[in-house]
């Protein structure tokens, strides 16, 4: 099957999208990636020049043009991500009057909306999603996945060794759980830390600028702890697993984050504090137990591997839209890694 995936712009969900393209062509099909940052072409030209089989997208870029060109299709299939719609429970990112009215119309008239989905766990998406039952969509959890192609094969690199090795930007937002969490370890401690995003962290003499996608995984296994740390959302409501801790542990980094409900799905595979005081004193004991910290590292790796790369998502992206999945994923998996 072709599949068209939409891309809107630079963040986790770009790296998601990506991820999925190389888990659905590891499954057979074509996958034609259009990102709008940096194709200017017109949907119709776009939609000529693929004539996908199923459309990935997003229901508050869904201008008149894109919608005129699934309707021009009606074998196509559409899988949409949308906001929280749900009257008596309203979250986090709630659907825009014009973009639920645009959603509901195309459905009303079509049917071609198979599935509408987030990266909320399944509890969370039946706590934020439950509206869009009732005209007809299929709300379902399409969480954030380790790409395998990516972040398997990585290696130890010394020129990326350190104590603590981040991967993400500072605002205003993130900072709210990142100062209290990390910016203590900087002062009376000797650790040695480096900080990587796109976007400086300014006043942090840790921070060293932008890293290669190549690298990042280099980094996870480089350094002895790789610290998660939530938006505030996160730790709120507990349904909004960040992709950071997939990646870590893809990699078969040490992983100790912050608590999130969610974060309960990878078990023994990382470790969790409640606290910022908890955090840093888990850092603190982990530092000098290398033996416990690879135990960790390795168990983290066996659970991601087993249900939460981006075959895995790739395959449920292939169930909702009705199409056979292969029997063995392992098997596909480890012609990846192995190619």
């Amino acid at each position: 099957m072709k599949i068209l995936i939409h891309n809107d712009g630079l963040h986790a969900h770009y790296y998601q999208r990506i991820a999925w393209a190389n888990g659905l062509q590891a499954l057979g099909h074509e996958v034609a990636f259009w990102d709008k940052r940096t194709n200017n072409s017109s949907p119709f030209d776009i939609f000529a020049s693929v004539e996908p089989d199923a459309f990935l997208g997003q229901s508050y870029n869904l201008d008149d043009a894109t919608i005129k060109c699934i309707k021009m299709r009606p074998h196509l299939k559409v899988g949409l991500r949308v906001g929280d719609f749900n009257n008596d429970n309203p979250h986090i990112l709630s659907i825009e009057v014009k973009e639920k009215q645009n959603l509901l119309e195309l459905q009303e008239s079509t049917g071609q909306i198979k599935f509408v989905h987030i990266h909320y766990t399944p509890t969370g998406v039946a706590e934020t999603h439950a509206e869009y039952g009732q005209y007809g969509l299929n709300p379902v959890s399409l969480m954030m996945c380790a790409d395998v192609n990516q972040y398997y094969n990585s290696s130890y690199d010394p020129a990326l060794a350190c104590d603590m090795g981040f991967v993400g930007g500072l605002w205003d937002y993130k900072a709210q759980v990142i100062k209290p969490y990390l910016f203590p370890l900087f002062e009376g401690w000797n650790y040695k830390t480096r900080i990587f995003g796109n976007q400086p962290w300014y006043g942090v003499s840790q921070y060293c600028g932008l890293i290669g996608d190549d690298d990042v995984k280099n980094l996870f296994v480089s350094a002895k702890i790789c610290p998660n740390l939530s938006e505030p959302h996160a730790q709120q409501y507990g349904f909004d697993v960040n992709e950071r801790i997939f990646k870590i542990l893809c990699a078969g980094g040490f992983c100790i984050s912050d608590k999130v409900e969610g974060y309960k799905m990878f078990g023994d595979g990382i470790v969790i504090a409640d606290s910022p005081e908890d955090f840093r004193s888990k850092i603190h004991y982990y530092m000098d137990n290398d033996g416990e910290r690879l135990t960790i590292a390795h168990r983290g790796r066996e659970i991601v591997m087993a249900s939460h790369t981006n075959v895995h998502r790739a395959a449920d992206i292939c169930s909702y839209f009705g199409w056979t999945i292969p029997d063995d994923l392992n098997k596909i998996i480890n012609g990846v890694i192995n190619e």
